[in-house]
């Protein structure tokens, strides 16, 4: 399914590096877009072996200033993962 025909939000592209905390493990990644409801992320191969859809965490990323989002995984593929922002 295209996740960008039935977004809710705006997208907008915004390169920037960020950290994924899950279970406590901490990864390095990119933010290749973010919208008030998600994130699209970029990481590696090997640490996104360890990731499953349904786990939640938190994203740290630096916007204007640096930001912190609870989130759940939603959707892995390729070198992607795809974070929908839930309330605290």
């Amino acid at each position: 399914m295209d996740m960008t025909t039935h977004r809710s939000d705006e997208r907008l592209t915004f390169v920037t590096k960020c950290q994924l905390d899950i279970n406590g493990t901490r990864y390095d990644c990119l933010v290749e877009n973010i919208s008030t409801a998600g994130a699209l992320i970029e990481m590696t191969a090997s640490d996104q072996n360890c990731i499953h859809v349904g786990e939640m965490g938190t994203l740290d990323v630096l916007l204007l200033a640096p930001v912190k989002y609870r989130c759940k995984v939603v959707r892995i593929n390729s070198n992607q993962i795809a974070l929908q922002f839930v309330d605290q």
